[in-house]
């Protein structure tokens, strides 16, 4: 009786096994063909100038500056770090800004808003000899003078 029951179950079964195996015959052996040629775009399409020097800087680490005037020597520090950093990678003078000031924090963060807009709030237009020169003026002279209080 099982066997007869099995047998009706196949039968009854397998013309919709053959559909599905033809359905899917042409599925298996169909070659997937590439699309023409198509020209990968250049990376620097896919990442600007800055970001991309910016990524580099960060690979070597650099320090965040908080703006601290506790220690005289700190700012000094992080600056000539920065600056030993930019030889290394061969920073071009126009990315040394946008670079340094991504590693600013806190009262560091906020002294360079202020610094940006005096000198005229375009970050672009922002030489690295202007931005060195307003940091030592806010942060060495200052250091200077609270460590002489």
């Amino acid at each position: 009786m099982e066997q007869c029951y099995q047998d009706m179950l196949q039968a009854a079964l397998a013309p919709f096994l053959a559909a599905q195996q033809n359905q899917a015959a042409p599925v298996q052996t169909q070659t997937v063909i590439p699309p023409a040629h198509v020209e990968a775009q250049p990376a620097s399409v896919q990442l600007s100038s800055e970001a991309k020097h910016l990524r580099d800087f960060g690979k070597y680490n650099p320090k965040t500056f908080d703006g601290s005037m506790d220690d005289p020597t700190k700012a000094q520090m992080w600056l000539t770090s920065i600056e030993t950093i930019f030889r290394y990678m061969k920073c071009p003078d126009d990315q040394k800004v946008q670079c340094a000031v991504f590693f600013l924090e806190d009262r560091g963060t906020a002294w360079w808003e202020t610094a940006e807009r005096m000198l005229g709030g375009d970050v672009s237009k922002i030489t690295w000899e202007q931005f060195k020169e307003n940091f030592y003026a806010k942060f060495l002279s200052a250091n200077v003078k609270h460590a002489k209080l």
